[in-house]
This record gives structure tokens, C-alpha cells and sequence, in this order.
């Protein structure tokens, strides 16, 4: 992997990851977690990045935004939250199988 493509990988998923936690906080109307979240979504998204798992991270983020999306549609924001986080962790097990096709 040369050098520009990897600082891409690692500013992609400090981007999503950031975006993510911040989008956490906003949802629970809590300032202090959009701050706190967003900066562990940085830091982890980063160090994600590090590692080259771009692939990975869409995965996850797909799964994530699915799930909102059936979760908006219920009309309860406590559920919305279950459902985006359980989107995630399903699409993080599919994401990973799916990465053994790639290696």
C-alpha cells in the first residue's frame, strides 16, 4: 500500500467513525457525548484506518444506517439506538467474513 493510500484509509475512518459518535450524541441530545464520542471515533477510526480496513468500516457503517433506518421507522428513539448499534455488530460479524474472502 503506498503512502497517500494509506493516510486516505486513516482519515476515511477517523471520518466515519468520528461522524458516528457524533451522530450518537446528537441522537440522545447530550453535547457532552457528541464530544466524547466523537473524539473516540476519531481516535479509533484512526487507528482502524491505520490498519487498512476501509472495507470493513462501509461494512459496518451500512449496517449501522440500516439499522437506524428500521429503527426510525418504529418511531421510538430508545429503539432506534438498539436497532443502529445492533445493525453495527451484525455487519461487523458479516464484514469480517466477508474480509476472509479478500485476503
Amino acid at each position: 500500500m503506498t503512502e497517500s493510500q494509506s493516510k486516505s484509509t486513516i482519515y476515511l475512518g477517523m471520518g466515519l467513525m468520528g461522524t458516528t459518535g457524533l451522530a450518537m450524541g446528537w441522537v440522545v441530545h447530550s453535547p457532552l457525548l457528541m464530544a466524547i464520542a466523537g473524539v473516540l471515533g476519531l481516535v479509533i477510526g484512526g487507528f482502524i484506518g491505520w490498519l487498512g480496513g476501509r472495507r470493513f468500516m462501509v461494512i459496518i457503517c451500512l449496517g449501522v444506517l440500516l439499522g437506524a433506518f428500521f429503527g426510525y421507522r418504529t418511531g421510538d428513539q430508545d429503539i432506534l439506538i438498539i436497532a443502529a448499534g445492533s445493525g453495527g455488530a451484525i455487519a461487523g460479524f458479516m464484514g469480517a467474513q466477508i474480509e476472509q474472502f479478500f485476503r
